[in-house]
């Protein structure tokens, strides 16, 4: 072998590695996944939720797999946005405003629900307006200048649709309209603060209330529901744009694999979860833009 080729294999030694490099730079591929939950009930209790998912996770990843529950979904926006966050469960309000601060990130499954003919659809729920029973409140025009609780200021069904359904139908800003407002930073907070008579009403999801009158939290003549929404899309779970490709599609394989979460997904309700895209959150983006 002459020295001049004797160069070039050398030199496309150097190369390899170097193109190999490059191209895992493209990327990202977390030694540990970081899961984050918005807060929707008991931390712990969510955690233990989809503790079977973890589970799932870490095998098919092979590494370990952190579910924390976010203190707040702004805390779990920033997370995405500063890349200390791989995955999460969001709501359709602050999936929205991740697109609108141009967060790299894409929606793929969401729980389902069983239609009409007994067929998996993609699953909704709906915000409610809920009270105190027998206090004279029949409508939302009774609690003009009262105390009203809401979730959280990134909430779809404890913020943003509330906002939107008091300013078409009374005509005036939530602000305006309510005497004072807090927010409670969990649908099972502002239910408690409603059922203790901390505040006259509260906005907060359907699905969360359910719950909270099954568990016994509530009981069945504590509360009242003046006012419930059209249907609204499910939660998204997101990933980051720059995950490799081999650890997305490891991910998607084991959320759209049902049985080994048969059990979890039917305490939540669920039978399977259902690929979505950013086209079923549409009417979500449209809403957030109107504020």
């Amino acid at each position: 072998m002459n020295a001049l080729l004797i160069a070039m294999v050398c030199l496309v030694g150097l190369l390899v590695p170097s193109l190999v490099a490059a191209s895992d730079a493209a990327c990202d591929d977390p030694r540990v996944l970081r899961f984050a939950l918005i807060p929707k009930t008991n931390a712990q209790k969510q955690q233990q939720e989809f503790r079977p998912l973890q589970v799932e996770l870490e095998k098919a990843l092979q590494r370990r797999v952190d579910i924390t529950t976010a203190p707040s979904y702004g805390a779990v926006i920033e997370g995405l946005l500063n890349d200390s966050i791989d995955l999460a469960e969001l709501g359709p309000a602050s999936y929205a405003m991740l697109l609108d601060r141009k967060a790299s990130v894409s929606p793929f499954a969401a729980l389902s629900s069983t239609g009409p003919t007994g067929a998996n659809v993609l699953g909704t729920y709906r915000s409610i307006l809920i009270v105190r029973s027998g206090r004279g409140l029949a409508g939302v025009s009774d609690l003009r200048n009262k105390s009203l609780s809401l979730t959280d200021p990134a909430s779809t069904s404890g913020n943003l649709v509330p906002r939107r359904f008091i300013q078409q139908q009374m005509g005036q800003s939530i602000e305006s309209y309510f005497g004072r407002i807090t927010f409670a930073g969990s649908h099972d907070r502002s239910i408690e603060a409603v059922r203790k008579g901390m505040v006259a009403a509260g906005f907060v999801s359907r699905t969360r209330y359910d719950e909270a009158l099954t568990a016994g939290r509530v009981g069945p003549d504590d509360l009242a529901v003046l006012w419930q929404s059209e249907p609204l899309p499910p939660d998204p779970f997101v990933l980051r744009n720059r995950l490799c490709k081999t650890v997305v599609e490891k991910i998607h394989r084991v959320f759209f694999n049902t049985e080994p979460l048969r059990a979890m997904l039917r305490a939540r309700g669920a039978e399977r979860f259902i690929p979505v895209t950013n086209a079923d959150y549409q009417v979500i983006r449209e809403m957030f833009s109107e504020r």
